[in-house]
């Protein structure tokens, strides 16, 4: 299990889900269950992590579960770039231009306003390359093509 920090399709994701975090003693990756509540106590909430973790990536030809800086994603094991990541009462998952269009043509988002006040554009704050998961019917086709596509990179 490895994430590639440098990878340019990593870089605005990491900075986005270490943003105002206390990482000092949490690994940078680690085992989706090396604590000991991975769906309850990781600052999701489990229905968002059971959607990533069980349907979108028992999905998937690998096991891609992980926790990267303690929150739950899915992570390309031989690339290290994240491929999907839970995010509180919602998931992000990475898709091709081709499927953005279309999950965004189905409901997808790309915009979402917190109930603290704040916001998430996962255009600015990600990549145009990211929506918000919105449990749509083809969200597991698209990423099992994503994550057959980042494999080759």
């Amino acid at each position: 299990m490895y994430i590639n920090e440098t990878h340019v399709m990593n870089k605005k994701v990491l900075e986005y889900i270490i943003r105002g975090k206390k990482h000092d003693n949490v690994p940078i990756i680690a085992a989706w269950n090396s604590v000991a509540k991975p769906y309850m106590e990781q600052g999701s909430h489990p229905d968002v992590v059971e959607r990533v973790w069980d349907v979108i990536g028992s999905s998937l030809p690998e096991d891609c579960r992980c926790l990267v800086y303690g929150t739950p994603a899915l992570v390309h094991p031989k690339t290290g770039i994240i491929l999907a990541f839970c995010n509180g009462t919602s998931y992000c998952i990475r898709l091709t231009e081709q499927f953005v269009e279309k999950a965004l043509k189905a409901g997808a988002k790309t915009y979402q306003k917190w109930t603290g006040g704040g916001d998430m554009d996962t255009l600015r704050d990600l990549g145009a390359d990211w929506v918000f998961g919105w449990w749509l019917n083809g969200e597991v086709e698209w990423c099992q093509i994503v994550y057959r596509e980042i494999g080759i990179l």
